[in-house]
Protein backbone atom coordinates (compact mmCIF):
# COMPACT_ATOMS: atom_id res chain seq x y z
CA UNK A 1 0.00 0.00 0.00
CA UNK A 2 1.35 3.21 -0.88
CA UNK A 3 2.03 6.27 1.76
CA UNK A 4 -0.68 8.06 0.72
CA UNK A 5 -3.48 5.15 0.86
CA UNK A 6 -2.45 4.44 4.26
CA UNK A 7 -2.68 8.31 5.60
CA UNK A 8 -6.46 7.83 4.44
CA UNK A 9 -6.66 4.53 5.63
CA UNK A 10 -5.25 6.14 9.00
CA UNK A 11 -7.79 9.19 8.74
CA UNK A 12 -10.77 6.79 8.03
CA UNK A 13 -10.05 4.57 10.93
CA UNK A 14 -9.80 7.80 13.29
CA UNK A 15 -13.24 9.15 11.82
CA UNK A 16 -15.13 6.25 12.74
CA UNK A 17 -13.22 5.79 15.93
CA UNK A 18 -14.25 9.32 17.16
CA UNK A 19 -17.68 8.92 15.65
CA UNK A 20 -18.50 5.33 17.59
CA UNK A 21 -17.01 6.77 20.81
CA UNK A 22 -19.23 10.16 20.67
CA UNK A 23 -22.26 8.77 22.19
CA UNK A 24 -20.28 7.02 25.01
CA UNK A 25 -18.93 10.23 25.96
CA UNK A 26 -22.15 12.19 25.70
CA UNK A 27 -23.43 9.08 27.75
CA UNK A 28 -20.93 9.41 30.44
CA UNK A 29 -21.30 12.96 30.78
CA UNK A 30 -24.54 13.07 31.40
CA UNK A 31 -24.56 10.49 34.23
CA UNK A 32 -21.84 12.70 35.44
CA UNK A 33 -24.29 15.22 35.69
CA UNK A 34 -27.24 13.21 36.85
CA UNK A 35 -24.84 12.19 39.78
CA UNK A 36 -23.25 15.86 40.71
CA UNK A 37 -26.84 16.80 41.01
CA UNK A 38 -27.82 13.69 43.23
CA UNK A 39 -25.22 14.13 45.46
CA UNK A 40 -26.20 18.00 45.48
CA UNK A 41 -29.76 16.80 46.59
CA UNK A 42 -28.83 14.73 49.35
CA UNK A 43 -26.71 17.32 50.57
CA UNK A 44 -29.68 20.19 50.40
CA UNK A 45 -31.92 17.44 52.44
CA UNK A 46 -29.63 16.88 54.65
CA UNK A 47 -29.47 20.88 55.25
CA UNK A 48 -33.54 20.74 55.25
CA UNK A 49 -33.61 22.54 52.06
CA UNK A 50 -36.32 20.42 50.87
CA UNK A 51 -37.56 22.37 47.68
CA UNK A 52 -34.55 22.99 46.27
CA UNK A 53 -33.44 19.38 46.72
CA UNK A 54 -36.33 18.10 45.38
CA UNK A 55 -35.93 19.83 42.10
CA UNK A 56 -32.27 18.54 41.90
CA UNK A 57 -33.67 15.10 42.52
CA UNK A 58 -35.83 15.59 40.01
CA UNK A 59 -33.37 16.88 37.64
CA UNK A 60 -31.59 14.13 38.44
CA UNK A 61 -33.93 11.66 37.27
CA UNK A 62 -34.77 13.70 34.06
CA UNK A 63 -31.18 12.96 32.99
CA UNK A 64 -30.54 9.17 34.03
CA UNK A 65 -33.68 7.65 35.52
CA UNK A 66 -33.24 5.26 38.42
CA UNK A 67 -34.99 3.15 41.13
CA UNK A 68 -32.67 4.71 44.09
CA UNK A 69 -33.13 8.20 42.85
CA UNK A 70 -37.16 7.96 42.64
CA UNK A 71 -37.51 7.09 46.64
CA UNK A 72 -35.00 9.86 47.10
CA UNK A 73 -37.59 11.87 45.44
CA UNK A 74 -40.54 10.40 47.06
CA UNK A 75 -39.23 10.76 50.40
CA UNK A 76 -37.87 14.82 49.58
CA UNK A 77 -41.96 15.20 48.20
CA UNK A 78 -43.25 14.01 51.96
CA UNK A 79 -40.79 15.91 53.91
CA UNK A 80 -41.44 18.98 51.62
CA UNK A 81 -45.09 18.62 52.16
CA UNK A 82 -45.78 17.70 49.12
CA UNK A 83 -47.99 14.41 49.90
CA UNK A 84 -49.83 14.42 46.51
CA UNK A 85 -46.57 14.01 44.52
CA UNK A 86 -44.73 12.21 47.26
CA UNK A 87 -47.49 9.34 46.42
CA UNK A 88 -47.34 9.63 42.98
CA UNK A 89 -43.70 9.36 42.73
CA UNK A 90 -43.93 5.86 45.35
CA UNK A 91 -46.40 4.53 43.34
CA UNK A 92 -43.83 4.92 40.37
CA UNK A 93 -41.04 3.47 42.17
CA UNK A 94 -43.33 0.61 42.91
CA UNK A 95 -43.90 -0.08 39.18
CA UNK A 96 -40.32 0.41 38.52
CA UNK A 97 -39.10 -1.99 41.18
CA UNK A 98 -41.48 -4.17 40.18
CA UNK A 99 -40.47 -4.56 36.39
CA UNK A 100 -36.77 -5.19 37.67
CA UNK A 101 -38.20 -8.07 40.30
CA UNK A 102 -36.42 -5.79 42.76
CA UNK A 103 -39.09 -7.12 45.87
CA UNK A 104 -37.59 -5.29 48.52
CA UNK A 105 -37.86 -1.40 47.41
CA UNK A 106 -41.33 -2.69 45.57
CA UNK A 107 -42.16 -3.62 49.30
CA UNK A 108 -40.94 -0.18 50.69
CA UNK A 109 -42.62 1.79 48.04
CA UNK A 110 -45.73 0.11 49.12
CA UNK A 111 -45.79 0.95 52.67
CA UNK A 112 -44.66 4.67 52.28
CA UNK A 113 -47.35 4.82 49.55
CA UNK A 114 -50.16 2.85 52.31
CA UNK A 115 -48.56 5.44 54.52
CA UNK A 116 -49.50 8.13 52.59
CA UNK A 117 -52.55 7.64 51.56
CA UNK A 118 -54.88 9.27 54.48
CA UNK A 119 -53.12 12.43 54.80
CA UNK A 120 -52.84 13.54 51.57
CA UNK A 121 -55.70 15.99 50.54
CA UNK A 122 -58.27 15.80 47.72
CA UNK A 123 -59.55 17.73 45.37
CA UNK A 124 -62.96 16.88 43.56
CA UNK A 125 -65.05 19.60 40.91
CA UNK A 126 -68.10 18.34 40.34
CA UNK A 127 -70.33 19.37 37.24
CA UNK A 128 -74.17 18.62 36.89
CA UNK A 129 -75.71 16.77 34.24
CA UNK A 130 -76.57 19.71 31.37
CA UNK A 131 -74.33 20.58 29.15
CA UNK A 132 -71.44 22.36 29.34
CA UNK A 133 -70.75 25.24 26.53
CA UNK A 134 -68.93 24.73 23.54
CA UNK A 135 -65.41 26.17 23.61
CA UNK A 136 -65.65 25.56 27.51
CA UNK A 137 -62.19 25.75 29.12
CA UNK A 138 -61.50 24.76 32.80
CA UNK A 139 -57.86 25.29 34.36
CA UNK A 140 -56.79 25.04 38.00
CA UNK A 141 -53.74 27.35 38.53
CA UNK A 142 -53.21 28.21 34.97
CA UNK A 143 -53.24 24.58 34.11
CA UNK A 144 -56.00 22.99 32.14
CA UNK A 145 -58.08 20.21 33.87
CA UNK A 146 -58.88 17.12 31.58
CA UNK A 147 -62.44 16.25 31.62
CA UNK A 148 -62.38 13.25 32.74
CA UNK A 149 -60.56 14.26 36.03
CA UNK A 150 -63.95 16.06 36.72
CA UNK A 151 -66.24 14.51 39.40
CA UNK A 152 -64.06 12.11 40.70
CA UNK A 153 -61.40 13.33 43.65
CA UNK A 154 -57.94 13.31 42.81
CA UNK A 155 -54.85 14.19 44.93
CA UNK A 156 -53.41 17.35 45.35
CA UNK A 157 -50.61 19.14 46.85
CA UNK A 158 -51.41 21.35 49.44
CA UNK A 159 -51.76 24.75 49.14
CA UNK A 160 -53.69 27.27 47.47
CA UNK A 161 -55.30 26.98 43.78
CA UNK A 162 -57.41 28.91 41.66
CA UNK A 163 -60.29 27.65 39.51
CA UNK A 164 -61.08 29.46 36.14
CA UNK A 165 -63.50 28.62 34.03
CA UNK A 166 -64.63 30.39 30.56
CA UNK A 167 -66.15 29.96 27.52
CA UNK A 168 -67.04 32.33 24.58
CA UNK A 169 -70.26 34.21 24.76
CA UNK A 170 -70.24 33.21 28.69
CA UNK A 171 -69.12 35.18 31.79
CA UNK A 172 -66.08 34.30 33.40
CA UNK A 173 -66.39 32.29 36.71
CA UNK A 174 -63.35 32.35 39.30
CA UNK A 175 -63.34 29.88 42.55
CA UNK A 176 -60.01 29.91 45.13
CA UNK A 177 -60.05 26.88 46.70
CA UNK A 178 -57.49 26.19 49.71
CA UNK A 179 -55.77 22.65 50.27
CA UNK A 180 -54.22 21.00 53.75
CA UNK A 181 -52.50 18.16 54.42
CA UNK A 182 -54.59 15.55 56.61
CA UNK A 183 -57.60 16.50 55.47
CA UNK A 184 -60.00 13.52 56.24
CA UNK A 185 -63.12 14.53 53.30
CA UNK A 186 -62.19 15.73 49.48
CA UNK A 187 -62.42 19.42 48.84
CA UNK A 188 -65.75 19.56 47.10
CA UNK A 189 -66.35 22.18 44.57
CA UNK A 190 -68.92 22.06 42.63
CA UNK A 191 -69.15 23.98 38.78
CA UNK A 192 -71.66 26.48 38.21
CA UNK A 193 -73.51 27.01 35.09
CA UNK A 194 -72.27 29.95 33.54
CA UNK A 195 -73.98 32.85 32.90
CA UNK A 196 -74.46 33.84 29.15
CA UNK A 197 -73.36 37.38 28.44
CA UNK A 198 -75.91 39.49 25.80
CA UNK A 199 -74.05 40.60 22.99
CA UNK A 200 -74.12 43.91 20.76
CA UNK A 201 -76.79 43.02 18.80
CA UNK A 202 -79.02 41.64 21.46
CA UNK A 203 -78.45 44.98 23.12
CA UNK A 204 -78.64 47.34 20.45
CA UNK A 205 -82.29 46.63 19.14
CA UNK A 206 -84.14 46.81 22.74
CA UNK A 207 -82.14 49.61 23.32
CA UNK A 208 -83.21 51.76 20.05
CA UNK A 209 -86.98 50.48 20.68
CA UNK A 210 -86.75 52.12 24.42
CA UNK A 211 -85.04 55.18 23.03
CA UNK A 212 -87.77 55.53 20.01
CA UNK A 213 -91.10 54.97 22.76
CA UNK A 214 -89.53 57.54 25.24
CA UNK A 215 -88.94 60.19 22.06
CA UNK A 216 -92.76 59.06 20.94
CA UNK A 217 -93.68 59.72 24.56
CA UNK A 218 -92.59 62.85 25.09
CA UNK A 219 -93.89 64.03 22.08
CA UNK A 220 -97.69 62.98 22.80
CA UNK A 221 -96.62 64.97 26.06
CA UNK A 222 -95.92 67.99 24.80
CA UNK A 223 -99.27 68.00 22.23
CA UNK A 224 -101.61 66.73 25.22
CA UNK A 225 -100.14 69.65 27.18
CA UNK A 226 -100.32 72.21 24.90
CA UNK A 227 -103.73 71.19 24.26
CA UNK A 228 -104.61 71.39 27.53
CA UNK A 229 -103.16 74.60 28.47
CA UNK A 230 -104.96 75.98 24.66
CA UNK A 231 -108.02 74.73 26.75
CA UNK A 232 -107.30 76.74 29.88
CA UNK A 233 -106.96 80.37 27.66
CA UNK A 234 -110.44 79.44 26.16
CA UNK A 235 -112.16 78.88 29.06
CA UNK A 236 -110.90 81.89 30.43
CA UNK A 237 -112.59 83.99 27.00
CA UNK A 238 -115.12 82.29 27.25
CA UNK A 239 -115.89 83.57 31.15
CA UNK A 240 -114.87 86.94 29.82
CA UNK A 241 -117.68 86.51 27.00
CA UNK A 242 -120.26 85.31 29.59
CA UNK A 243 -119.28 88.40 32.28
CA UNK A 244 -120.04 90.55 29.01
CA UNK A 245 -123.51 88.85 27.86
CA UNK A 246 -124.47 88.88 31.54
CA UNK A 247 -123.85 92.71 31.53
CA UNK A 248 -125.56 92.75 28.25
CA UNK A 249 -128.97 91.42 29.31
CA UNK A 250 -128.72 93.63 32.56
CA UNK A 251 -129.61 96.52 30.16
CA UNK A 252 -133.07 94.03 28.62
CA UNK A 253 -134.47 93.83 32.06
CA UNK A 254 -136.40 95.31 34.88
CA UNK A 255 -134.10 96.80 37.42
CA UNK A 256 -136.44 96.36 40.19
CA UNK A 257 -137.16 92.57 39.20
CA UNK A 258 -133.96 91.43 37.31
CA UNK A 259 -135.65 88.22 36.34
CA UNK A 260 -138.23 89.95 34.24
CA UNK A 261 -136.35 90.74 30.83
CA UNK A 262 -137.53 91.71 27.70
CA UNK A 263 -136.68 88.99 24.46
CA UNK A 264 -133.15 90.75 23.92
CA UNK A 265 -132.40 90.69 27.69
CA UNK A 266 -133.73 86.66 27.53
CA UNK A 267 -131.16 85.81 24.60
CA UNK A 268 -128.33 87.39 26.41
CA UNK A 269 -128.40 85.91 29.45
CA UNK A 270 -129.18 82.38 27.75
CA UNK A 271 -125.95 83.19 25.36
CA UNK A 272 -124.30 83.87 29.39
CA UNK A 273 -124.91 80.69 30.67
CA UNK A 274 -123.63 78.94 27.57
CA UNK A 275 -120.72 80.48 27.42
CA UNK A 276 -120.23 80.30 31.46
CA UNK A 277 -121.22 76.19 30.76
CA UNK A 278 -118.43 75.97 27.95
CA UNK A 279 -116.02 78.00 30.78
CA UNK A 280 -115.98 75.62 33.01
CA UNK A 281 -115.94 72.47 30.65
CA UNK A 282 -112.57 74.12 29.09
CA UNK A 283 -111.53 74.86 32.27
CA UNK A 284 -111.48 71.19 33.50
CA UNK A 285 -110.31 70.10 30.43
CA UNK A 286 -107.27 71.82 30.38
CA UNK A 287 -106.63 71.13 33.91
CA UNK A 288 -106.69 67.63 32.84
CA UNK A 289 -104.93 67.67 29.45
CA UNK A 290 -101.71 69.71 31.39
CA UNK A 291 -102.00 67.38 34.15
CA UNK A 292 -101.71 64.12 31.68
CA UNK A 293 -99.58 65.89 29.65
CA UNK A 294 -96.86 66.38 32.67
CA UNK A 295 -97.45 62.82 33.84
CA UNK A 296 -96.57 61.25 29.90
CA UNK A 297 -93.55 63.88 30.11
CA UNK A 298 -92.31 62.04 33.46
CA UNK A 299 -92.84 58.25 32.92
CA UNK A 300 -91.40 58.44 29.44
CA UNK A 301 -87.79 56.31 29.19
CA UNK A 302 -85.19 58.63 29.59
CA UNK A 303 -81.68 57.05 27.94
CA UNK A 304 -80.21 55.25 30.71
CA UNK A 305 -82.91 53.08 31.30
CA UNK A 306 -82.82 51.55 27.73
CA UNK A 307 -80.07 48.89 28.51
CA UNK A 308 -78.35 46.72 30.78
CA UNK A 309 -74.74 46.52 31.35
CA UNK A 310 -73.09 43.48 30.84
CA UNK A 311 -71.40 41.47 33.83
CA UNK A 312 -66.88 41.52 32.79
CA UNK A 313 -66.30 38.72 35.59
CA UNK A 314 -67.48 36.93 38.08
CA UNK A 315 -65.62 36.16 40.94
CA UNK A 316 -66.87 33.34 43.39
CA UNK A 317 -65.37 32.15 46.52
CA UNK A 318 -66.59 28.94 46.25
CA UNK A 319 -66.76 27.28 50.54
CA UNK A 320 -64.81 23.80 51.14
CA UNK A 321 -67.46 21.55 51.68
Amino acid sequence: MSMVGRRWLGLGLGLWLSCSSAPLWAQDAQSQAAEALFRQAKSLMGQGQYAEACEKFSASQSLEPGLGTLLYLGDCYEHAGRFASALSTFAEARQFAQSRNDAERQHLASVRSAALEPRVPRLELRVGPEPMPAGLQITLNGSPVDPKDLNRPLPRDAGSYELHLSAPGYQTFTSRIELHNGEARPALVKVPRLVPVSGPEENDEPREASSGRGSTQRGVAWVVGATGLALGIGAGVFSVLAAGRNSDSKANCDREQPNRCGPGGVNAREDAKDLASAATLAGIAGAVGVAGGVVLYVSAPSASETGVPNAALLTLSVPLL
